[in-house]
């Protein structure tokens, strides 16, 4: 499998979303990410972001504030 390590700003280009709006899903510890070099620097597996906004997609309900 081919699949990319997506810092914020890249996740947040993936998605032609804002990088503040990739900041607010990190609020949710169910989207998985990775936490890379000595400043723990947070990185997205893009087929894992990929599958968590299609299931958020689908869930949308329980994301209504």
């Amino acid at each position: 499998m081919n699949d990319k390590i997506l810092t914020i700003n890249g996740a947040a280009k993936l998605l032609g979303v804002r990088r503040s709006v990739i900041e607010e899903l990190l609020e949710d510890p169910k989207l998985p990410r990775l936490f890379v070099g000595t400043s723990q620097q947070v990185r997205l597996v893009q087929s894992q972001l990929i599958t968590y906004i299609r299931e958020r997609g689908i869930n949308w309900y329980d994301y209504v504030v």
